[in-house]
């Protein structure tokens, strides 16, 4: 660094110390809680949602300039929205896995055969077009090595502010008067259910051909979330949640499945005959 000998030395010291400020400023050491999301452009995201167990609920959003955003929803150590920067060779890392996986090569949706898997939803936006692959275990590798590295941004623990509070309300996919409880090996599950007779506790279906069965209780007797806690902490009881509208969706398909198959096989009969 060459000295400017017409410059006073305190005003050189000051003037470099004022570029030094400036320059920091311009560059930012990370995002505010206060940024608007809805005016970034979109460049990678991943939503997971519910299963069985205690699978995290969340979507992660890659914005313009490495900005990311976490929406933690149930069963993770972030609830509410949180914002962070990514680092420059971080970015440029995700983006050209992404370009290299060409998504476009792949179905926007492929079908999973175990019915309590996660659902794992990836887009990617390349100018003004997108895809988006959506499974459970059944995908190609390279979606599930794009996962692991959105999972390895999710799962990071430094960086995070956050911008916005949980929603106190229940989600509307829950049902909160009903649980969907894994119970342990050779426990009956109407003699289970008596046990909770204070709350009115029947028991409803079970969920397909899995350990998992749908119960329900009278929310006017016990709150959701006290009934919940109860039943977690049963000796008897492996995993408790509340239900969701998903699993009745899903145990309603392989129901409708399985009466057309039958259907399918009577009419199969009468023709033999």
């Amino acid at each position: 660094m060459s000295i400017n000998h017409l410059i006073p030395p305190r005003t050189l010291g000051l003037s470099t110390v004022s570029f030094v400020v400036i320059a920091l400023l311009s560059v930012g050491c990370g995002p505010s809680a206060g940024m608007s999301l809805s005016s970034m452009d979109k460049v990678i995201e991943m939503t997971k949602g519910p299963c069985y167990g205690r699978c995290p609920v969340f979507t992660l959003t890659i914005y313009e300039k490495g900005i990311v955003s976490y929406k933690g929803e149930r069963y993770t150590d972030r609830l509410g929205t949180y914002v962070k920067k990514l680092e420059k060779d971080e970015m440029e890392r995700l983006l050209r896995e992404f370009k290299n996986a060409n998504l476009w090569q792949y179905k926007d949706a492929y079908r999973g055969r175990i019915p309590d898997m996660q659902s794992v939803s990836i887009t990617f936006y390349d100018g003004s077009r997108k895809k988006t692959v959506t499974g459970k275990e059944i995908r190609p590798n390279s979606v599930k090595w794009l996962e692991s590295l959105l999972d390895q941004v999710a799962q990071s623990n430094t960086g995070w502010i956050q911008k916005e509070a949980p929603d106190d309300n229940v989600p509307d996919y829950l049902i909160p008067n009903e649980l969907v409880v894994e119970l342990a090996e050779g426990i009956d599950p109407e003699e289970w259910a008596k046990s909770y007779v204070q709350a009115d506790m029947l028991v409803e279906k079970r969920l397909n051909d899995t350990e998992y069965w749908i119960f329900s209780f009278d929310d006017g007797l016990v709150t959701p979330e006290v009934m919940i806690e109860q039943v977690r902490m049963d000796k008897d009881v492996i995993s408790a949640e509340f239900n969701k509208q998903l699993y009745n969706k899903l145990n309603k398909e392989e129901g409708e499945g399985a009466k057309k198959g039958s259907t399918v096989k009577q009419e199969a009969v009468k023709q033999q005959y």
